[in-house]
């Protein structure tokens, strides 16, 4: 005999099935609806329901794949077994491997992580299973209020518990861009941190009318300049600072070390420092100018919370002990 819970899941799956114009949007509230309710209940209903999702072909749905983010261990081990064996009978569940093994690879061969492009990009840092610390900027008001959908306000990377004082990020910068003449906006200034990297004071200042990277030099006091090569002239529209936010640092846990872009679309926090950088169109790694030394990732910034990179994208700042140098590397869609 049926339970409500098993009648719930039925409903999502049937629901999602059905993809009639004139009734998906209602029809795909109810399932979010659904989904939300038990966010909070355990792991057991979702992973049912993204069994139930997979074995219905309509596992590519952002609301399966995201319930993901909210498995428990346990939940999400059982998962990766389900999903290799769902490989092994040819099954298409390629979306729903690759959130899962970004957050626990551990669980997966080398052969399956090679076919993940996010890892590809990695390879780039010394091992993508094992990457260097890093923290997430935590929202003292959580997930910006642009996001709509209760699994993204929900995620757990937005809701990360953060130690140390406050910081603000947003606002205007304290130089003008020599190209544009437009005043710059400030990110973030990082001071007296507690952190596993050496990192003196730094104000990070940037113009966010480029879209090519641009570099600058701080004084002692973390104070930038911006510096040649400066970015070109050409300026669709131009940007305003966005609102003072104020943040605290949230030590990342190992399960969410690695972010893809592509497959958190805006639905997770990639607000971070240090780490591994959250490629949109592939490494990037800047050169101090003039020399052939490759500049240390430092942090990204996300298109959301007042920020615009691009048609929409990731701003990744890049740093240099010995030059006192910054380059702002901007990619977009």
């Amino acid at each position: 005999m049926p339970n409500p819970k098993s009648e719930e899941i039925g409903t999502v799956v049937r629901l999602l099935s059905d993809r009639s114009p004139a009734t998906f949007q209602a029809s795909y509230g109810e399932c979010q609806t659904i989904v939300v309710r038990h966010l909070k209940d355990g792991s057991e209903f979702l992973f049912a329901l993204i069994k139930a999702a997979v074995e219905a072909d309509v596992q590519q749905d952002n609301l399966i794949i995201d319930a993901v983010s909210f498995l428990d261990d346990a939940h999400l081990a059982r998962l990766a077994f389900f999903l290799q064996e769902e490989v092994k009978r040819g099954i298409d569940v390629e979306d729903l491997l690759a959130h899962v093994a970004l957050q626990a690879p551990e669980l997966f061969p080398d052969s399956t992580l090679g076919d993940i492009p996010d890892f590809a990009d990695w390879l780039t840092h010394d091992d993508p299973r094992s990457p260097p610390a890093c923290h997430h900027f935590s929202f003292e008001e959580g997930a910006p209020s642009d996001m709509s959908f209760p699994t993204h306000r929900n995620h757990p990377t937005w809701h990360l518990p953060a130690t140390g004082r406050p910081l603000t990020v947003g606002g205007e910068g304290s130089a003008v861009c020599p190209t544009c003449r437009e005043r710059l906006i400030h990110l973030v200034t990082l001071d007296d941190l507690e952190l596993t990297m050496p990192l003196p004071r730094l104000r990070i200042e940037t113009c966010a009318n480029s879209l090519e990277p641009t570099y600058y030099s701080h004084d002692a006091a973390g104070v930038p300049t911006p510096i040649a090569p400066l970015h070109s002239p050409y300026i669709e529209r131009p940007a305003k600072a966005a609102e003072k936010k104020t943040v605290r640092l949230a030590p990342t846990p190992k399960r969410w070390l690695r972010q893809s872009y592509g497959i958190s679309n805006s639905r997770q926090n990639l607000f971070r420092l240090g780490g591994l950088p959250s490629w949109i169109q592939g490494p990037q790694f800047p050169v101090v100018p003039g020399t052939d030394r490759q500049m240390k990732f430092l942090l990204q910034f996300d298109s959301l919370a007042g920020f615009f990179w691009g048609s929409g994208g990731m701003l990744y700042v890049f740093w240099d002990d010995e030059s006192r140098i910054t380059c702002h590397v901007p990619q977009y869609t």
